[in-house]
This record gives structure tokens, sequence and C-alpha cells, in this order.
């Protein structure tokens, strides 16, 4: 604090006790109010202070954990996407399997009826 504010107060705790006792009691209780409700809305910028600073640092957090699982939700949507293509390549070649096998099947069976009709 600056000795000139200090200074002040002083010169006018002296002034308003030239005057009389009451007088002094009252100032010198206004004064202690005074700092008291200073003091209370120091303290009280201080707690708003720390919880916006915490309340800044959660965000931060919950942005951090959300961004990994968006990172992670798009790595398992590839993942599915390749399991998609597998799937559906495997299926194509089981089809051509079994497409070659009816048709291996019907030759043969085709050839089959061809000797007994040849024979009969």
């Amino acid at each position: 604090m600056d000795k000139s504010i200090v200074n002040e107060v002083v010169s006018a705790l002296e002034a308003v006790k030239s005057y009389g006792q009451p007088g002094f009691w009252i100032l010198l209780s206004i004064l202690i109010v005074l700092v008291l409700v200073i003091a209370a809305v120091m303290y009280q910028r201080i707690v708003i202070k720390r919880s916006q600073t915490a309340s800044k640092a959660t965000q931060e957090n919950f942005e951090t954990i959300a961004a990994d699982l968006r990172k992670r939700a798009l790595e398992v949507k590839k993942q599915d996407e390749g399991l998609k293509r597998e799937l559906e390549v495997k299926e194509r070649k089981q089809q051509q399997v079994l497409k070659r096998s009816q048709r291996a099947l019907k030759g043969s069976v085709s050839h089959t009826m061809l000797r007994q009709i040849s024979k009969g």
C-alpha cells in the first residue's frame, strides 16, 4: 500500500478522534466493515479464478478425450470397411467355386446320360 494513503487514513482517524470517542468508534467500525468487504470480494475473485482455471482444464481434458475417441472411431470404421471388403471377396470366390462345381456336375451328368443313351 502507498504510504500517502496510510498517512491519510491515520490523519483522518486522528481528526475523528479529536471530535470525540463515539465518532472514532463509528469510523473505525466502518473501516473494518469496508476492509472485510474488500477481503470478501478479493476472496471471491480468487475462488472464481481458480474455478475457471479448473473448468478450463477440465474442458480441455474433455476435448482431448473427445478427439481421441473420434480418432479411434475412425480407425474402427476403417477396419470395419476392410473386413467388409475381405468378406465380399471371399463370398465372390465361394460363388465362383460353386458355379464351377455346378458346371462340372452338369457336365458330368450330361456325359453320363449321353453314355447311357448311346449304350441303350
